[in-house]
């Protein structure tokens, strides 16, 4: 009992501490999205509460009951809109309205009173479970097309492609799996209790240290999508697309622009004297590459000179890959890998 009291209290207390936090937009990012992760966390956090008391045995009060379970079904919708609202936030979020539809019907049946079909009381018992397979699924395929779009925007996207939502999506789905488990074998309750914390704690790391997702204003992020989105449209003529290919080569070989950690497709685009629908237009049909791998690719090239030159120059690997232009290793492992066929310490040994 004093462990399940411990650890359903040091749940609950740390959500509802975040979720304060997120009201309050500590991370200075990403306000609208954090607003929702917020009521995601305030109302987990009130499960956890919930569990607590029926654990010490205070849960007389059935409005203090109906209260902490009202939320229960607005946790993954909660969670789903905060993430629409990361990849784009200059949307409403009011268009999501309908996700909380069903917390709305499930309130007046929280008194009880009420004399429900078994099928309905199922219905209710497992509709979290509903839920998370189908927000899952959802996200996953939301987060998939999130990070193909900053291919085509920027040349580095690490830490900002929302691996660390996906990552807490898949421990949730897990934990739901786990909580289903304990249902008909309670003897694994304490393990799972434990991972609740354990994925909690994981859970606010990334919340509060996130990062923008785009280094942008909200009102560009739109413009932005619809001209890296638009294929149909011929905006430029043959003859133009190969002016501005060349011109576009000429900046990249003498400015080199690339080594600009922070390069986007719009610095570039105002660098060229284009707009970012036809530089992206220009990429897409004059070079065939998006701009992550165009980028990429000259970064990579300067790497391999560097690479070619360390037994001049005793370059460390960290000091090449921002030498050449690359904010993380990561990035800059996966790019080279994809463009030489090998790692960068493999190249360095056929040196």
């Amino acid at each position: 009992m004093v462990y399940k009291v411990l650890m359903y209290g040091l749940c609950g207390g740390s959500l509802w501490l975040l979720s304060f936090l997120l009201f309050f937009n500590l991370p200075k990012v990403n306000k609208k999205a954090n607003l929702f992760l917020g009521i995601c966390s305030f109302f987990l956090a009130s499960v956890f509460i919930q569990f607590l008391l029926e654990v010490l045995n205070l849960h007389g009060n059935g409005m203090l009951l109906s209260f902490l379970e009202c939320g229960r079904w607005a946790i993954l919708p909660g969670f789903f809109v905060a993430i629409n609202l990361y990849i784009s936030p200059d949307q409403s979020p009011y268009k999501y309205f309908l996700h909380f539809i069903p917390t709305l019907l499930l309130i007046p049946l929280l008194p009880g009173g009420y004399v429900l079909p078994d099928f309905l009381v199922y219905a209710i018992r497992y509709f979290l479970y509903i839920q998370l397979f189908v927000y899952g699924i959802w996200t996953y395929v939301l987060l998939r097309k999130h990070r193909a779009l900053l291919k085509k925007i920027s040349a580095d996207f690490h830490g900002v492609d929302l691996q660390w939502v996906l990552n807490i999506w898949w421990g949730i789905l897990l934990l739901g799996v786990l909580s289903l488990v304990v249902r008909f074998v309670p003897v694994l309750s304490p393990m799972v209790d434990g991972l609740y914390l354990l994925g909690i704690l994981f859970f606010s790391y990334y919340a509060l240290s996130q990062t923008a997702i785009y280094q942008l204003i909200d009102k560009q992020v739109p413009v932005i999508k619809e001209a890296v989105m638009c294929k149909d449209k011929e905006r430029l003529t043959a003859e133009q697309v190969g002016f501005f290919r060349e011109r576009l080569l000429n900046v990249m070989d003498n400015d080199k622009p690339y080594l600009d950690p922070t390069l986007t497709l719009p610095l570039l685009a105002d660098k060229i004297g284009l707009s970012v629908h036809e530089l992206s237009y220009v990429l897409n049909t004059g070079v065939d590459l998006n701009f992550y791998q165009f980028i990429n690719a000259y970064r990579i090239r300067h790497a391999q000179q560097l690479l070619a030159e360390n037994t001049r120059n005793n370059y460390t690997i960290q000091e090449i890959f921002i030498r050449s232009g690359f904010n993380s290793k990561t990035t800059f492992y996966m790019a080279f890998k994809q463009v030489v066929g090998m790692t960068p310490k493999q190249y360095l040994q056929q040196q």
